[in-house]
């Protein structure tokens, strides 16, 4: 898989979860888009990204 795929699955994974937050009535948070924006570049992996929101909502 090429970087640029890389890139359109992991912006396609974000939009996937912020449309079922969304259908869900709920929205993130300004600090958890920032974190998701910064998974759709390539700048944290996805195991950060979920460490990140579990910690800031501490859960295990």
């Amino acid at each position: 898989m090429t970087e640029l795929q890389k890139a359109k699955r992991r912006v396609k994974a974000v939009r996937a979860i912020r449309r079922s937050s969304e259908l869900e009535g709920a929205r993130s948070t300004d600090a958890t888009r920032a974190d998701q924006v910064a998974y759709a570049r390539g700048t944290i992996t996805a195991a950060e990204l979920r460490d990140r929101v579990r910690r800031r909502y501490k859960l295990q």
